[in-house]
């Protein structure tokens, strides 16, 4: 194994820390798991090797030995308390955050956060929330995509380092043109959604996919990174439309040539995928998340194996995905640490790396592509 471990991570992404931490065993137990199944919520989330090996390592770091004695240690400290033990026992160096989720109000607030962690925090905006606010707030489609080119034209000077997208939740990654008349008809749709409910939730296709590609030429002129949500999520993602390889037609359009993509969650189970296009487009990266997907040692082991034989190092980029418990970020840091260190470890010892080579790689997957593609201070 190569040793990674006083190399100080930078989450290429995750989410917020929620400001209130206290949590029966019932809502913490949910906090591991995806699934909307009020059993698999309440039993199946504790049934899994990711979940106990959480469980082993917080009763070791607590010095205490049950669940019940965890949560416990746990709920005697508050968020800031929390953020600051774990991030920092962690070395978490930096965060690239998805402000989209959990809503802002919900959310540690930034200089809390930033103060208690000592990590820097790069912001990106969400833009299917971002979309979905804009098309409550104008009645005319005309005036939504004037307002949706204000808003991602200046993105970068807003703070923002980048943005996300979850259309894989909404409609797939397979994102198509579409004429100015179906994206009104859709635009006119998700209006009438927003009357009969007072809400919107953008699944009409041709809305979402123009709007997205406005956000894609403000990204590509701006050198804007753009994350997009792949492979495993709750039951809102249907699978079987949320490969990676549904993204070509974007990776194909020269025009966005300058707009990083950031294939999420290693992909999983599509990491074979992802890394196959982080080898053959110039803009494609593959993030490795090691929070969630809730996996075991042995598969997150194998996710890296397979990014690592194909993709170039520089491609590749560490992350929790870690949300509104700190527990995850911490965890997902030292697993990451070591399933990146083994499997370098593994190429060493097939002679296909120096231990020199192995160890810059393993920087540069921890810590240095992420500072370079979201400008970032280099996290020592």
């Amino acid at each position: 194994m190569i040793d990674l471990s006083d190399v100080a991570v930078i989450d290429n992404h995750c989410h917020a820390v929620d400001a209130k931490q206290k949590r029966n065993a019932a809502t913490w137990r949910e906090a591991f798991t995806e699934s909307h199944d009020p059993q698999l919520r309440a039993e199946g989330a504790t049934d899994t090797a990711y979940y106990r090996r959480l469980i082993h390592a917080m009763a070791t770091f607590y010095h205490v030995r049950t669940e019940g004695e965890v949560l416990e240690a746990r709920d005697a400290q508050s968020a800031e308390q929390l953020v600051g033990t774990l991030f920092r026992d962690a070395e978490i160096g930096g965060v690239v955050i998805d402000t989209g989720y959990p809503a802002p109000e919900k959310a540690m607030d930034v200089a809390a956060f930033t103060a208690a962690s000592g990590s820097e925090y790069a912001a990106l905006l969400r833009l299917e929330v971002t979309f979905q606010r804009l098309v409550a707030q104008h009645d005319s489609y005309d005036d939504l995509i004037d307002a949706t080119r204000d808003v991602v034209e200046d993105a970068r000077s807003d703070g923002f380092a980048g943005f996300k997208s979850i259309v894989a939740y909404r409609t797939g990654l397979a994102i198509e043109r579409w004429s100015n008349e179906a994206a009104k008809t859709a635009f006119t749709r998700a209006r009438a959604d927003l009357a009969a409910t007072g809400t919107v939730r953008l699944g009409h296709k041709p809305l979402l996919d123009t709007l997205l590609h406005l956000a894609f030429e403000a990204a590509a002129e701006q050198e804007l990174p753009v994350q997009f949500h792949v492979g495993y999520g709750d039951t809102d993602v249907d699978l079987r439309k949320a490969s990676p390889l549904e993204l070509r037609s974007v990776l194909d359009e020269p025009a966005y040539r300058s707009m990083p993509v950031v294939l999420l969650h290693g992909c999983w189970p599509y990491t074979r995928e992802g890394a196959y296009l982080a080898a053959v487009y110039g803009n494609a990266y593959l993030d490795l998340s090691y929070g969630i997907p809730f996996l075991s040692v042995g598969e997150m082991t194998a996710m890296t194996r397979a990014a690592v034989a194909v993709a170039p190092f520089g491609k590749l980029m560490y992350s929790s995905d870690g949300t509104s418990i700190p527990e995850l970020h911490w965890m997902a840091a030292h697993d990451g640490r070591r399933a990146i260190g083994t499997v370098l470890g593994e190429l060493v010892a097939d002679r296909e790396l120096n231990r020199n080579e192995a160890r810059l790689a393993g920087e540069r997957i921890l810590r240095d592509n992420a500072a370079r593609l979201y400008g970032l201070a280099r996290a020592l």
